[in-house]
């Protein structure tokens, strides 16, 4: 293999060629790769399917915009799940599932709540969350499970 990564029409050679290849010498074709050193502990097999995902992806394109927006989404969700004492749990279906510009309403207690899907998360009243619960939470006074608390769970409203 190369110094360098090869065109397209040379991938399915260079992808099938990194199971020849030893720990040591996976780790240096990732860091030409990526940029940076392979995760500490990662396999071969891991090692092997990332550098092959970042050759397809500088050959043929990566994520599409909108796999881009969620997987940020779902990452937003998991830095403010994580920085939490209690760590609540990562929406990860509903932000999966919703798409940009997605719309969901709620009536609760005599008031209509409308909240956005926007690039970063969930959009009410002007400030964006990382999370359905968050904003759940922020409309109740209470932690709820927010796809729930919008009908997106089970396809019903705890109220």
């Amino acid at each position: 293999m190369s110094d360098q990564f090869c065109p397209v029409t040379d991938l399915h050679d260079n992808v099938t060629n990194l199971e020849n290849l030893n720990n040591q010498s996976l780790r240096i074709a990732w860091r030409k790769a990526w940029g940076r050193s392979a995760p500490k502990g990662a396999r071969k097999r891991f090692l092997m399917f990332g550098i092959a995902w970042k050759w397809q992806a500088e050959a043929h394109g990566g994520f599409s915009p909108e796999l881009a927006r969620r997987l940020a989404a779902l990452d937003a969700a998991n830095r403010e799940a994580n920085s939490k004492p209690d760590c609540a749990t990562l929406d990860v279906a509903s932000a999966a599932r919703l798409g940009l510009g997605a719309r969901l309403v709620r009536d609760w207690q005599g008031e209509r709540y409308d909240v956005h899907v926007v690039e970063k998360g969930y959009l009410w009243r002007g400030q964006t969350y990382g999370s359905l619960s968050s904003v759940a939470k922020e409309i109740t006074g209470v932690s709820r499970n927010g796809p729930k608390f919008f009908g997106l769970r089970n396809g019903q409203r705890k109220g």
